[in-house]
């Protein structure tokens, strides 16, 4: 049998606004309110260890902690470009590393020379502080790069969280592109012999019934029509379902007559539970063609529903002649709503098929949200 091959395009994806949003952490509100939060932490720090350690008066010390930290943490939001085109290349490349490096070691530098200044003409008058000021500059340096190694590592994380989020998406998306497609291709698994079948009887009937052969192909290209538009992810109610199923059996009807009956025993609160399109005509088709289609008696075909906790169960059963040969169930038909119900639900135990004595039964489970 020959599959019929289908391309699925992948739709181009408009940007999503947050996500470029969270791309650039400037402009993220929840990254700048954490970062807030720990400039302020950190000038708490600071007035603590200036007022209490080096006995600088209060405002002195405050207008020093706040000035220096905010100036610094301002400036170390640069930081975040250089570990984001540091990730265009191994982060433990030689280059990369001095990169870095040497950054760090300019924003602090630039930072020391700026606050000095700043806090400098600031209290241009009061020496004690001035005297306090200039001592520090050591202790100041190395606390800076300290502050800068810790933010640079926290872009570093980041950074590195959004390329797996954004690999992982990517995966996901092209997991569900290979789903699509195989989908499709199950779909247009269309048994061709029902087609040839069908059309070798419209040939037939327009011999001596034209009118059959009219109805007949009226009903086939209705059922085509319903069976290649729709998508392979698209899921349908069940009693649309069964409508196309009856549709496709009056096709068979006109071929087989009296010998093909069927029946359905569906409960009125199962006929909105979603189903996957074109679930159940395979299933009927491995009936006529297993059942009807081998016996010289009238086969009926029926199909029941019972709901057991979340899971809908679909029983189709038929008749077989065990003379003629054995019922095997287990053919292109069957394979083909197995994997489909496995790629739909991710579970591969969704489609039971059993032989009791002359009868086959087929079982499809469906979940029930």
């Amino acid at each position: 049998m020959e599959i019929k091959r289908s391309t699925i395009r992948a739709k181009p994806q408009t940007p999503n606004p947050i996500t470029i949003m969270n791309r650039n952490l400037v402009f993220n509100k929840t990254f700048l309110r954490n970062y807030l939060v720990f400039a302020l932490v950190v000038s708490l720090v600071l007035f603590v260890l200036i007022h209490f350690r080096y006995k600088i008066s209060l405002l002195f010390a405050a207008t020093d902690a706040i000035i220096s930290v905010f100036v610094l943490c301002a400036m170390l939001l640069s930081l975040y470009f250089v570990v984001k085109f540091a990730r265009t290349d191994s982060l433990t490349s030689a280059s990369s590393i001095r990169n870095s490096v040497f950054a760090g070691l300019l924003i602090v530098t630039v930072w020391l020379f700026l606050t000095r200044w700043i806090l400098g003409n600031l209290f241009y008058s009061y020496h004690l502080y001035l005297d306090f000021l200039y001592a520090s500059q050591a202790l100041r340096f190395i606390a800076g790069l300290f502050a800068a190694s810790l933010v640079y590592l926290s872009f570093f994380l980041i950074i590195y969280q959004q390329s797996v989020k954004e690999a992982m998406q990517r995966e996901s998306e092209l997991r569900e592109l290979i789903q699509k497609t195989e989908l499709q291709a199950l779909k247009n698994q269309l048994n061709p012999h029902f087609i040839y079948n069908s059309l070798n009887s419209i040939s037939s009937l327009t011999v001596y019934s034209p009118e059959k052969a009219r109805e007949m192909l009226g009903l086939l290209s209705d059922f085509l029509r319903i069976a290649l538009r729709q998508d392979a992810m698209q899921m349908n109610s069940l009693e649309d379902e069964i409508k196309n199923t009856r549709l496709y059996l009056q096709i068979e009807k006109v071929r087989f007559e009296d010998k093909l009956n069927w029946a359905f025993d569906v409960k009125q609160e199962h006929l909105k539970v979603k189903v996957p399109v074109m679930i159940l005509q395979p299933l009927f088709e491995n009936a006529v063609k297993h059942g009807v289609q081998q016996c010289p008696e009238p086969i009926p075909v029926k199909l029941v529903t019972q709901l057991n906790s979340n899971i809908l169960e679909i029983r189709i059963e038929n008749a077989f002649d065990t003379g003629f040969q054995r019922f095997k169930g287990e053919g292109v038909g069957l394979e083909n709503v197995r994997n489909r119900l496995r790629l739909i639900y991710g579970r591969s135990d969704l489609l039971l098929a059993d032989v009791h004595q002359d009868v086959f039964l087929a079982i499809i489970m469906i979940p029930v949200n």
